[in-house]
This record gives structure tokens, C-alpha cells and sequence, in this order.
């Protein structure tokens, strides 16, 4: 609630953005022919410049993705759209964007369903949380789900258009600088955690003190001492070069974690149909060669941690179901479940079931 109290007073100040986003996309009007002569040729039309940023580093999987894009965005626009890609958080942390994008900055920017429910629509959130997906199938029947275009429509609402959210972020374990090889490890253990509540909470539950921090500070806070470890998929954990200040990764899996590609609305609705479907269909598409990329450089990532040595601590079933029965708690706790429907936990999983 405090976030939207915040966006809506930056509102006043960037409403004099909105509207004039998509001016790019429109085409000057053709002459009339007068008096038999040829008409004068259409103009061509402005390109589009559009930024994207991202808090991973160039070669994850995410950059591939979005280099990916670019260029399929470039052919089917005929080079009239362009991204301009900004990674390691070269234009802010996902909070700033996100609120840039909410005051009608034409800039995308990654996001995921525990951050985008401060922004109307509470019950996203349940789509990131610990455990709530048995396979990654289960995960994208949710996001085609009528359920999911409710949610989209709500943070519509609110400014953000969700371009595409079929991209997996990757399964996210635990890097720590002390082994966890149990769930009594936890305790006490400062980990760092995106700065949403249902991740802090999963942690807290699972007895760890967690201490939400930007992306880009976390390597300068383990060398120094201030977490003792982060969470995060392979790629990330590999990407930010972790591996040379914290040497434990415990295989707690405890998040399937898709995410979106997201825009401000009037942008988006500012531009015509055609470079809708052009930004839309591209995005989509990088989305599943990001996938794929997912798939086939894990391996890779934690054979070149293990090279720099680091220990791969692979739970067993029992112990990794302690976990996931200590983060349960979250889908019972008030704080996090504001907002919900009753019983959301439920209908999630008879819907991916």
C-alpha cells in the first residue's frame, strides 16, 4: 500500500508524459491529388526508440533473451522499432523503473508477480511464491488462465502493461557463505531477498533473517559480511560472479519464478495495432529462446562454480519438504494475503492441477 501511495503522488508529476509516447508510430497524412497530378509519397514513419532495462549482466540467459528480441523486433518492424538495451541495472533498480513505467516513461522493464501485486493487483503475487508449482507446465497453464487476464487488467489500472510472461527466471536455490545442509541451518542465517513481502516472509518461516537489497549491491554486501548469502536461479547466481564471496549452494528449489517483460499502458495502447502485435509477438518468441537457454547453460553454470569452489548441496526429498513446509505459512499469514480472495491458495492449485 505504501508503494502505491508513493506512485500516485509521482503521478502529477509525469502526467505530462503520458500521451506522447507513441507519437513515433504514426504516419503523416498523404497529400490529395489535385488536378491529375501524382500524389506526394507517404512519409516514413518515425522510428520508435524504446529502452529496456534489466538488473542481469550481459551473456545470462536474460541478455541473450533480449538481444534475441531486439533483433526480431528490428526485422519485423522493418527496422521502424528499436530496443536499446540497458543490463546490469544501468537505468536503476526494478523499483525505479517500475515506477517510471507507472508515470508513463516509454521504457520495459523486467518484473514478477510478487513485485507487480503492490500495484493492484494483490493476488498476483501467489504466482511467485514458495512452492506453488510442481513443474514448469503447471506454471504457464497459470499464466494463460483467465485468472491471470483478470490480473492483467487490474494493473492496467495502474499503468503497467504486461508484454509477454512467458519467461522462466529459472529455479531458485540458496548461495550461502556457510553450508546449509539442513533447515535448522537457517536460523539466524541474514540472507538476501528481492524487496517483496512474500519472499522476506517464505524466509523468515524458514528461520533465516532476511534483508531486502537492489541486485547490484549484493556482491559488495557479501564480501563485506552484511548477508551471509542470497537467493536466486543458477544464472543469476553465476551471472553476478557470487561465487567469489559465498561458496555454499543448497538446492532448496523453493521458487519456480517466471516473469514478465512489462510497459506503461498508454504507451502501449498509444501505438497501432500492427506494432502491438510486432512488440508483443517478438517479445514472446524471445521468451521461449530464453527458455531454452535456461535449460541448457545450467548445467554449465554450476560445473564452472564448482571449478571455482563452490559446493553443491543437493537436499533430499524429506529435508527439502521441511522447506517447503516451513514457507507454507505464507499462504496464512495476513500480511501477505491482504487482498486475496478466500481460499486463493487452493484455487491456484486446482487451476494448474
Amino acid at each position: 500500500m505504501e508503494k502505491m501511495k508513493r506512485v500516485l503522488a509521482m503521478l502529477m508529476i509525469g502526467a505530462s508524459l503520458m500521451g506522447l509516447t507513441a507519437c513515433g508510430g504514426s504516419k503523416k497524412e498523404e497529400a490529395p491529388a489535385q488536378g491529375g497530378e501524382t500524389a506526394a509519397p507517404e512519409a516514413p514513419a518515425e522510428k520508435i526508440v524504446i529502452q529496456v532495462g534489466y538488473g542481469n549482466n550481459p551473456g545470462e540467459p536474460t541478455d541473450l533473451a533480449m538481444q534475441k528480441w531486439q533483433s526480431l523486433l528490428a526485422e519485423k518492424s522493418g527496422g521502424t522499432m528499436e530496443l536499446e538495451l540497458f543490463p546490469s541495472s544501468q537505468l536503476g533498480s526494478q523499483s525505479d523503473l517500475t515506477d517510471q513505467i507507472v508515470m508513463g516513461e516509454p521504457v520495459i522493464s523486467i518484473s514478477d508477480a510478487s513485485f507487480l501485486a503492490e500495484y493492484g493487483a494483490p493476488e498476483i503475487a501467489i504466482a511467485s511464491c514458495p512452492y506453488i508449482y510442481n513443474s514448469w507446465d503447471e506454471c504457464w497453464k497459470l499464466t494463460e488462465s483467465d485468472w491471470w487476464k483478470e490480473q492483467e487488467a487490474l494493473l492496467a489500472k495502474s499503468g503497467i502493461h504486461i508484454i509477454a510472461a512467458n519467461y522462466a527466471y529459472g529455479e531458485r536455490n540458496i548461495m550461502t557463505t556457510k553450508p546449509v545442509n539442513t533447515i535448522e541451518d537457517m536460523k539466524g542465517l541474514i540472507i538476501r531477498t528481492p524487496t517483496t513481502p512474500s519472499y522476506m516472509k517464505a524466509f523468515e518461516y524458514m528461520g533465516a533473517a532476511p534483508t531486502a537489497m537492489a541486485l547490484g549491491d549484493v556482491y559488495t554486501a557479501t564480501q563485506q559480511g552484511t548477508v551471509e548469502g542470497m537467493e536466486n536461479p543458477m544464472a543469476t547466481l553465476y551471472g553476478q560472479a557470487y561465487y567469489e564471496v559465498a561458496k555454499y549452494i543448497t538446492l532448496t528449489k523453493h521458487v519456480k519464478m517466471p516473469t514478465q517483460w512489462i510497459c506503461n499502458e498508454d504507451f502501449f495502447q498509444g501505438l497501432t495495432p500492427e506494432q502491438q502485435t510486432w512488440l508483443t509477438e517478438t517479445c514472446q518468441e524471445a521468451g521461449e529462446y530464453n527458455n531454452q537457454l535456461q535449460d541448457e547453460m545450467i548445467d554449465q553454470y554450476m560445473k564452472d562454480m564448482e571449478k571455482n569452489g563452490v559446493t553443491i548441496i543437493d537436499l533430499s526429498d524429506e529435508e527439502r519438504a521441511k522447506f517447503a513446509a516451513a514457507s507454507a505459512k505464507v499462504y496464512d499469514d495476513p500480511t501477505i494475503t491482504e487482498g486475496w480472495r478466500d481460499g486463493l491458495y487452493d484455487y491456484i492449485r486446482d487451476l494448474v492441477s
